[in-house]
């Protein structure tokens, strides 16, 4: 085994006298960290013992029976026993170590710690001795009674796999893992016990803390060996903190995350809210996870990387829902606990506007199916695959719609899980009807709250089954559902626009040519029951360019359109609706001349003769270019040129044959040769020109005209500064 660094030596021996006698008890497996019996008072010695700390549930959940769990306790510093577990990593594929240091007070006689997570890997003691009495696989240890500060240095398996893994289960088998790399773990469990001198009044208690010895967080549960980022939020009267390791890739932002934290932690009023709530982002690169998220402890979770939040079956709104259930359950109250925690997870995106009513009914009728439909939810015998998330998720929502109903809002189903939040011992279905008749009664009349008591029997202890209810329904018992206002670019609603194109493009990246215009249209719609506002804004690397916000009526859609012109060749980064698109400007293509023409192959001098040239655009990009229309060297006209990618277009000028220096007539069958010359390529064709031409002369576009010449040459050139702007005219 191979640790980062040596341990701290421990501090000076300490003397003390041992009375009394010492107590170890390890707890049952709970649904969260285990607190036993804290002792009892005694003439001169009392003892003192607790449980595991770091207990799990079945996969998604805390597990169905057992306390809250253990909490830290408010002792003076000189009567406080501390264990610290601080885990590292090793050289040894799928192991962590872990270094369990004891801090002990003056007061305490005998201590005693149970390891429950080492493998069989030899343990490095410091000032702890085998236990004679272990029982057969008990790793335990005495302290010698001398050292201030002992300590056992040993290895923990940190993979876990799980077969079954219900439906927020996943194609793989990992709930915990050790990738070399970076490592998710339960943290090291143990049990202790301990004597002590004093009276009851001063009794001596048993705080915990997990720590990670280089880069890693660890929490109460769960722990983070590797890189990450740790964001921290305080809202909703809790504390979030957000491990994110740099080998994740998540899907949710860490605003997204806390979002439907705090919307959950405000909206669920069922006591039991703790003070800190830990998270992380498990990464899914390279690991096959049994299980798309898993709550461990009291308020310690893991969600996949690749899960989004927000969703009618958000896992982060799963797991967060079961840090808020204090309760444990017998066999027949097990169904309430996935239940609730997948119905809220959908009605608080509903309630948020993430998600529209089609989505979160969809989420409930899943109950409506056999096999699962079928089934007895008060007992698990009968549980053919997992209906307590797909038919007890139903009749949870059924349950609370009838309680709102009834009791004019005044009761709901968070009230029933209040009510069970404090009970002490595990509780049945018949606590559950119970806490639900007693909820109804708050505001209703007793023959309703028993009518509401049988039908919650009916889908609960019987193989019968209801349906989803309809929106008119979700109204009367929770108000119309608020505006769910979405937007989205649709598939015609990137175009580029201006002299050169008027069409959608691509938009990974947007091409645009200097002088073009992007013109972005971006549907809006409102699939929740009521009004919704709306504020869109157009950036341009950044920059506010352009913005529009109004409002749209429930069900009822509208489009806003923006347009930006770039001017300038460049990378931009524009955003809008949530999108981000990139665009790249360049400069135009050079436009290719492919041919030339004229109406007429013979004139007399002193007429005019149209010349066609046929020019093209072989790149991707728009080609632009002014022609200039040459005779004898002299520019008589021009003509822009724009075309799309893969364009073909004909540019026409009219020019007039005449006297050239009024040196002489022109005689008959002379040859005037017409080329039109571009950026690329040149062709030309002849014209006869004939006759005398009375001296000067014009084209019908106000190009001059020209005398007669022995050999007119027509040139047509496109101009070769490519770097000319496309605007300019003839």
């Amino acid at each position: 085994m191979t640790r980062s660094d040596a341990a701290s030596p421990g501090r000076s021996v300490v003397a003390v006298l041992l009375v009394g006698v010492l107590l170890v008890a390890a707890l049952p497996i709970a649904g969260g960290a285990a607190a036993g019996d804290r002792g009892g008072p005694a003439e001169d010695t009392s003892h003192g013992s607790v449980g595991p700390e770091s207990l799990d549930g079945d996969g998604s959940a805390p597990a169905a029976d057992g306390d809250r769990g253990f909490e830290p306790h408010q002792v003076d510093d000189e009567d406080a026993i501390r264990l610290r577990n601080e885990l590292f990593a090793t050289d040894e594929a799928g192991t962590v170590g872990v270094e369990t240091r004891v801090t002990i007070p003056d007061r305490v006689t005998e201590f005693r710690v149970t390891l429950l997570s080492a493998n069989d890997a030899a343990v490095e003691a410091d000032g702890f001795v085998p236990a004679d009495d272990a029982a057969p696989g008990e790793t335990s240890w005495e302290w010698d009674g001398q050292t201030a500060t002992p300590s056992l240095t040993y290895a923990m398996d940190a993979n876990e796999t799980v077969e079954e893994a219900g439906p927020l289960g996943a194609r793989g088998s990992y709930r915990f893992v050790d990738t070399g790399e970076w490592a998710l773990v339960r943290t090291p469990r143990t049990s202790a016990g301990w004597s002590y001198t004093g009276q009851y009044d001063g009794q001596v208690r048993l705080t915990r803390e997990n720590a990670v010895d280089g880069e890693g967080a660890a929490s109460q549960a769960i722990a983070f060996l590797g890189p990450h980022e740790e964001r921290v939020r305080e809202a909703g009267g809790q504390r979030y903190r957000l491990i994110v390791p740099a080998a994740a890739d998540a899907e949710a932002t860490p605003e997204e995350v806390f979002g439907v934290f705090e919307s959950a932690s405000t909206a669920l009023q069922v006591g039991a809210r703790d003070e800190t709530v830990f998270a992380v982002a498990a990464p899914t690169d390279g690991v096959e996870w049994g299980v798309r998220g898993l709550q461990l402890g009291d308020t310690d979770l893991w969600v996949r990387d690749a899960e989004p939040a927000g969703t009618a079956s958000d896992v982060w709104t799963h797991e967060y829902v079961h840090t808020r259930q204090a309760y444990g359950t017998e066999a027949s109250g097990r169904w309430l606990t996935e239940a609730s925690a997948t119905y809220y997870a959908a009605l608080f995106a509903l309630d948020r506007g993430a998600v529209d009513f089609e989505a979160f009914e969809e989420t409930l009728a899943r109950g409506e199916r056999d096999p699962d439909a079928s089934a007895v939810l008060a007992d698990p015998d009968t549980w053919g695959r997992d209906p307590d998330y797909t038919k007890g998720a139903l009749v949870a929502g059924e349950i609370d719609r009838r309680l709102r109903v009834a009791t004019d809002g005044s009761a709901s189903l968070a009230t029933v899980l209040r009510d069970l939040n404090a009970a002490s011992e595990p509780v049945t279905n018949r606590d559950v009807l119970d806490a639900i008749e007693a909820a109804a009664a708050e505001g209703a009349d007793d023959e309703t709250a028993a009518a509401i008591r049988a039908e919650a029997e009916r889908l609960t202890t019987t193989r019968e089954a209801t349906e989803t209810w309809d929106r008119e329904a979700h109204a009367e018992a929770f108000g119309e559902t608020p505006a769910r206002v979405g937007y989205a670019l649709p598939d015609d609603g990137v175009r580029a626009t201006g002299e050169y194109r008027d069409r959608s493009v691509a938009s990974d990246p947007v091409e645009l040519v200097a002088g073009e215009t992007l013109a972005l249209a971006v549907d809006v719609t409102n699939t929740g029951g009521v009004a919704g506002e709306y504020d869109l804004a157009l950036t341009v690397d950044g920059e506010v360019v352009d913005s529009r916000n109004s409002s749209v009526d429930a069900g009822a859609a509208t489009t806003e359109e923006f347009e930006h012109a770039f001017a300038e060749p460049g990378e931009y980064v524009v955003r809008v609706a949530g999108e981000r698109l990139p665009v790249v400007v360049s400069e135009p293509a050079p436009p290719s001349v492919r041919g030339v023409s004229t109406d007429a192959d013979r004139v007399t001098a002193g007429e005019s003769v149209r010349v066609t040239a046929t020019v093209g655009n072989d790149a991707t990009l728009p080609a632009g270019s002014d022609i200039e229309f040459r005779v004898g060297g002299e520019t008589v006209a021009t003509a822009p040129v724009r075309l799309d990618a893969d364009g073909q277009d004909t540019i026409a000028r009219t020019v007039a044959l005449g006297e050239s220096d009024g040196s002489g007539g022109l005689g008959a069958d002379r040859n005037a040769t017409v080329t039109v010359v571009g950026p690329i390529n040149e062709a030309s064709t002849t014209v006869t020109v004939e006759g005398e031409d009375p001296p000067g002369g014009a084209t019908d576009d106000g190009t001059p005209g020209f005398g007669p010449v022995v050999a007119v040459a027509a040139f047509v050139v496109a101009a070769g500064l490519f770097g000319r702007r496309a605007g300019r005219g003839p």
